[in-house]
């Protein structure tokens, strides 16, 4: 079973940073968690919001900055005071840093200003074949399909919250088609489902988890990652990670 990093580390350091990735490395996560987006010169960088406001003492969309007027942001003080001066990573520079050491699940945004976010992110990844694990994922279906269709080496999963606890069959067929993974939201999770999405040839990822005891319950259930803000929450054969 998968530890995921959601953001990083993000229960201790300000989400999607350098910061937060070498705490979840250091935490023994196997993967991070990140959401990535396009600049207006057309670079892919790890911010969750479509606005910078959030998460940096800037302010506007993300689409309307350049690279280098982003990364003059501050996007750490806003979290606390030991992480001012943290700045908004490349994902070229997150794969640089990590693709030997920990996999990567990168969420592509489904905003309307990111048309051809999916062959700018293929591209890269395919710079770093080398990589302990990457996967692509996204709640825009048709994102995923277009990445499968580009990349069909690269594992995807699509995340979802099912309204009433299940995924029929043909959902779930759906998905396979163009998924390895699907991530669901952990409130919507039960044993049927995941024994369901399995019997499918999906394996489960459930997001997003801020507590122990929900960590450990979904371990039990079967799931096969659990998506958290704390990655040593999550036990490993009776341990802390």
């Amino acid at each position: 079973m998968y530890t995921i990093a959601h953001r990083g580390a993000s229960g201790y350091a300000p989400e999607n940073t350098i910061a937060a990735f070498d705490l979840a490395a250091e935490m023994n996560a196997d993967m991070i968690e990140l959401d990535v987006q396009l600049t207006k010169d057309r670079q892919i960088v790890v911010i969750h919001d479509d606005r910078v406001d959030r998460t940096t003492n800037g302010s506007g969309f993300v689409k309307d900055f350049t690279l280098k007027e982003l990364q003059a942001l501050d996007a750490g003080s806003w979290y606390g005071p030991a992480f001012q001066g943290e700045k908004i990573p490349t994902l070229e520079a997150v794969l640089k840093r990590y693709h030997k050491k920990i996999g990567l699940l990168i969420e592509l945004k489904g905003h309307p200003s990111q048309i051809g976010i999916e062959e700018e992110v293929g591209q890269l990844l395919g710079q770093f074949s080398f990589s302990i694990n990457n996967i692509v994922q996204s709640f825009g279906f048709r994102s995923i399909q277009r990445f499968r269709e580009l990349y069909p080496s690269i594992p995807t999963a699509v995340i979802t919250r099912p309204n009433f606890g299940m995924l029929s069959r043909n959902q779930l067929k759906a998905c396979k088609a163009f998924a390895n993974y699907i991530n669901i939201k952990y409130t919507r999770l039960n044993r049927l489902m995941i024994a369901s999405a399995h019997k499918n040839g999906l394996k489960v990822f459930a997001w997003t988890v801020k507590h122990q005891k929900t960590a450990a319950k979904l371990q039990a259930m079967g799931v096969d990652g659990i998506v958290t803000d704390y990655p040593d929450y999550v036990l490993k054969d009776g341990k802390h990670e």
